[in-house]
């Protein structure tokens, strides 16, 4: 299977997405100048660039497309402008999705995307023609050593037929094996749609954050349902777990000191995003253009954990 890849970043998201469906990345997409030199370091496919004036038209026909768009937008961190901020991607990324129509996209952003703008993302997925399963997951879940909760959509082509997922890979074959992180919990919202005719604007497709553990489940007109959209309970969230495969990875890595002359130490955060060592950090960047791109990275081993919930909701 192969891979497209847009806000590439360090590759973060693409590594899991590879690893989970043993597929390859054929190109990517980065604007960034120094992101760009790691993908020519790092990862060595053509870079398309600037997504809002590629022709995507003529690029490489791919089964997966990824996506870990500007988080910015949403983030608490920001003004969370939403759509109104000049770095709101997402409305290129439907167009993108709706070229190319993929079998799978696999998409990335902040916690605080479901509060602003993630309605507008499942109803531009139903209306191309996607089924979708979403979850919050965290970096802790997997082991790290911190939290980084993040928000994973995993959509589906809808036109191939019925069933759980019935484009290009079988749910039988999907073998897990050293990717499981079998004794993790996952974190937080999740939910899944399947939609026949369009999304409908009385849909229930988010909640309260603050509310407490419910299911909560609703059917217009066969439309589009949501189920299984539940809030975990700090109790549930604390339930023993056994390593997980990113402890053990860590286990067997040197830890780089967390500060060089007094400051943040880019390799001790390269080490913290679970990267091999020098990924990011060894190509001739500076310290504040390592950090910035480490800043924006996702987690390979939550990345790839969220993967195998989301198919195990998608197939429930």
């Amino acid at each position: 299977m192969k891979i497209g890849s847009l806000c590439t970043g360090y590759g973060g998201l693409d590594m899991a997405v590879e690893s989970f469906f043993n597929a390859e990345t054929v190109w990517t997409c980065e604007f960034d100048k120094y992101a760009s030199q790691v993908i020519e370091k790092r990862i060595n496919k053509p870079n398309h660039g600037d997504l809002k004036t590629t022709d995507w038209t003529q690029v490489e026909p791919i089964d997966i497309l990824t996506a870990g768009y500007p988080c910015q937008p949403f983030s608490t961190a920001g003004l969370r402008k939403g759509a109104d901020d000049e770095r709101h991607l997402w409305p290129y990324i439907k167009n993108i999705i709706g070229i190319l129509r993929p079998k799978f996209v696999v998409l990335e952003n902040v916690r605080g995307h479901f509060g602003l703008g993630f309605r507008e993302v499942l109803s531009d997925l139903a209306s191309c023609g996607y089924d979708a399963t979403w979850r919050l997951v965290r970096a802790s879940d997997v082991g790290a050593p911190h939290r980084r909760e993040r928000l994973f959509i995993l959509a589906y082509a809808q036109d191939s037929g019925d069933g759980c997922l019935p484009v290009g890979i079988q749910s039988s074959n999907a073998q897990f094996g050293s990717n499981t992180f079998a004794n993790a919990n996952g974190s937080g919202l999740q939910g899944s749609i399947r939609q026949r005719h369009g999304f409908t604007e009385n849909s229930q497709i988010a909640a309260n954050t603050n509310s407490d553990a419910r299911t909560q489940s609703r059917r217009t007109s066969g439309s589009l349902r949501t189920e299984d959209y539940r809030l975990r309970t700090r109790q549930d969230q604390r339930k023993t777990r056994s390593k997980s495969r990113f402890s053990r990875e860590m286990d067997k890595k040197a830890v780089p000191a967390p500060l060089d002359q007094g400051k943040l130490n880019a390799k001790f955060v390269e080490y913290m995003m679970g990267l091999p060592k020098g990924w990011v950090t060894d190509i001739g960047l500076s310290r504040t253009q390592q950090l910035k791109i480490l800043g924006n990275g996702v987690v390979p081993q939550q990345a790839e954990y969220a993967l195998k919930l989301l198919w195990e909701q998608a197939c429930g």
